[in-house]
């Protein structure tokens, strides 16, 4: 892929991770817990969010780190509240249920006063 493609295609991915979570926003987590989205071979896992607890998707971040592609973007909602999202691209050959997995997790206002 070469370098003006790749700009491209994130440039995109961005837009469309931010579009996503503004619209998200009024499906507010439990405090301490995160959306996360999980996508395979371009399907939705599940229709909805899942909520899992910010310890967890810490721990879960920092060793993605090691093999897979992880992007932390810092945006905000609608309403100009913080959000954090953190994309994380599974390697190649990682899952048996499909090629192509990716968990977007978007981090509240509650949960960022938390970190």
């Amino acid at each position: 892929m070469s370098t003006q493609s790749a700009q491209e295609y994130y440039a995109a991915h961005r837009r469309r991770v931010h579009e996503y979570a503004a619209r998200l926003v009024s499906a507010s987590p439990r405090p301490g817990h995160v959306l996360r989205f999980t996508t395979v071979d371009g399907a939705r896992l599940q229709p909805f969010p899942t909520q899992a607890p910010l310890a967890s998707v810490r721990a879960t971040v920092r060793s993605a780190r090691r093999r897979h592609t992880v992007h932390e973007y810092d945006t905000t909602d609608r309403s100009g509240a913080a959000l954090r999202i953190v994309y994380v691209r599974c390697a190649p050959d990682t899952w048996s249920g499909g090629e192509d997995v990716i968990d977007v997790y978007v981090i509240s206002p509650q949960a960022l006063a938390a970190l």
